[in-house]
């Protein structure tokens, strides 16, 4: 392996989508990722050799060569974390694509998706650091991914998809499908008509979308390789900062995980959903008035209703005013 190979992580999500499709129940899936030594959650790091073991691990499972052609192809999108369902909540299919091209290296690293478009369509290139031999399930995977992205946005025209992959066959993929032609490539490609490009998303959520894209920005979450429950929710609210109130309602959907079970996990680690809030505001109030925002300014960004509130919220956690606080942090 070169240097770039042996660095290159993804998220334990990559298997989630295809272990389930192999599982009958949630019970089964816990049960298949377990036995396959694989993270149950799917925004853990997974380094490059569990990454190939498990690719194969799974294939051999299904009895089935070109299982991560139909897995990437049939899977819920969602499955991936918050990856998957920042691209499913995007409003249009060019936005969904723009998500996965930026928040790329959130989910893997060392990876690349080109887009281009000209003489009337839309082109895809994926590029892996892996030889020919290893890239064979990894390329067919996110190809058929991205056709199964494609094909949740509300076309109302033939989308004409062209796919290329290794071991490439028109028989991977139900005769339903919108795919005009399939092609044999050791590349990564996929192309299609440049119409679709502002069809709606299906499951469009704007809020979601702009705090999960937030939160897929921040670099400093690359190096998390196991962030705990409570970092993940914090993470969040960090997020949505600026854009809306985020609540635990939110936050259990973005997670995939019911209300209830998420308070008793976040319990579990000490803290909950209330508690996070309070010490990322208070955090965030902080290096907001370092920085110079005004206390108006501080107040909106934080989701406080007025002024007064945040500035009593600030004297309970600080014991001085923002005010206050302002005037002791002026550069000298």
């Amino acid at each position: 392996m070169s240097v770039s190979v042996e660095e290159f992580t993804i998220r334990a999500g990559a298997f989630h989508g295809p272990a389930l499709l192999l599982s009958s129940g949630s019970r089964q899936f816990q049960t298949t990722i377990q036995d396959l030594g694989l993270p149950a959650d799917p925004e853990e790091i997974v380094d490059v050799s569990a990454y190939l073991k498990g690719m194969t691990s799974l294939t051999r499972l299904a009895d089935n060569s070109d299982f991560f052609v139909w897995a990437g192809y049939s899977q819920k999108v969602e499955d991936l974390g918050f990856f998957g369902r920042a691209i499913i909540s995007a409003e249009t299919l060019w936005d969904a694509l723009q998500i996965a091209r930026s928040a790329l290296l959130y989910y893997q690293s060392d990876s690349e998706l080109v887009i281009r478009v000209y003489n009337g369509r839309c082109h895809i290139w994926y590029f892996n650091p892996f030889n020919a031999r290893q890239a064979v399930h990894d390329v067919q995977y996110t190809m058929s991914l991205l056709a199964n992205v494609i094909c949740l946005s509300r076309f109302q025209s033939d989308p004409d998809i062209l796919i290329a992959y290794p071991n490439g066959s028109p028989s991977h993929f139900p005769y339903t499908a919108p795919i005009s032609q399939v092609r044999n490539s050791a590349q990564g490609y996929i192309s299609f008509d440049d119409r679709l490009l502002q069809s709606r998303m299906s499951g469009t959520d704007r809020l979601q979308v702009e705090v999960l894209s937030r939160y897929l920005a921040d670099k400093s979450l690359m190096v998390e390789k196991k962030p705990n429950l409570k970092e993940l929710v914090g993470g969040l609210v960090r997020a949505s900062f600026g854009v809306a109130p985020w609540s635990l309602v939110n936050t259990s959907q973005a997670l995939d995980i019911h209300e209830r079970t998420l308070q008793l996990r976040l319990k579990s680690e000490g803290t909950s959903f209330r508690e996070i809030v309070r010490v990322e505001r208070h955090r965030t109030s902080k290096r907001l008035l370092i920085a110079g925002k005004s206390i108006d300014e501080t107040a909106e960004i934080l989701g406080f209703d007025h002024r007064q509130s945040f500035s009593e919220a600030f004297s309970n956690w600080e014991g001085i005013s923002p005010s206050a606080f302002t005037r002791e942090h002026l550069p000298t």
